[in-house]
């Protein structure tokens, strides 16, 4: 499996391109700075568990699962969850979505009043965050699980990644609660320079309580909602690259100690 760079995320250049964030990530003194994330308690259960992983019992267990199989099945299966939920109620190819989750369908809020209008796509976004943390900790078990009966020092492997996966939970959910009120600051920025793009105010007035006519030249090809809605499709699966990392990192170590035996 070829590595994915932390340097430089998909997650980091997305944010970036719709100018939400500003400049790079540092990653001097990583390990200092990661430590800071880390409470007392949790250091304590971590020291722990470091403690207690070669005491720990090692049986093997073959697994008819391969890792890469298991892998690349669940990307597959969240990547087109994402993907299909890009259609609207009554558009085109919208009864064969495989996808719960459903875009937002515009209104006259989405123009004329953009902090209404973005609620719906702020629900949407954090709908889709919810999803993708509860199969990526399933995969994540998963993948532990074959770990476990593999060899000992994967075991402990296993065992000391999932004490991380807890220690840092909530933090990673903090961070990736951000990301939707990045997301309204590009929203409410387009919006306002559709605005600013139209001088005659009693347009934009026309605009937002006439039919179905303007929010369709809203969803054309570059227009400033088709732009918005396209980019929050690549901010997700950007986070959802992001969020995979730690997975790949346990693929990649069921890798080598295959090519070990």
């Amino acid at each position: 499996m070829n590595p994915i760079s932390i340097t430089s995320s998909r997650l980091q250049r997305v944010l970036l391109e719709m100018a939400v964030v500003d400049g790079g990530l540092s990653h001097c003194q990583f390990a200092d700075k990661l430590g800071e994330l880390i409470s007392l308690s949790d250091a304590i259960v971590l020291a722990e568990s470091l403690r207690g992983l070669k005491k720990k019992p090692f049986t093997r267990l073959e697994s008819t699962e391969e890792p890469h199989d298991v892998f690349m099945q669940a990307r597959g299966t969240m990547l087109r969850f994402i993907v299909d939920s890009f259609v609207m109620e009554g558009q085109e190819g919208a009864s064969q979505s495989t996808s719960s989750l459903i875009l937002p369908r515009p209104n006259r809020d989405t123009l004329a009043d953009p902090e209404a209008g973005f609620v719906a796509y702020q629900r949407f976004y954090s709908l889709h965050q919810s999803e993708m943390d509860h199969k990526i900790v399933i995969l994540r078990r998963q993948l532990q699980l074959i770990m476990t009966g593999c060899s000992p020092n994967l075991a402990q492997l296993a065992t000391l990644d999932g004490t991380m996966a807890e220690t840092m939970a909530e933090f990673s959910r903090r961070v990736f609660a951000g990301i939707p009120h990045l997301l309204a600051k590009r929203f409410y920025g387009l919006n306002l320079a559709y605005r600013q793009d139209h001088e005659n105010p009693s347009e934009i007035e026309t605009a937002a309580v006439s039919g179905q006519d303007d929010i369709d030249r809203w969803l054309q090809k570059g227009a400033w909602l088709d732009r918005f809605i396209r980019e929050m499709q690549a901010l997700l699966l950007a986070e959802l690259e992001l969020r995979l990392m730690p997975i790949i990192g346990l693929v990649e170590a069921l890798e080598m100690e295959v090519e070990k035996v």
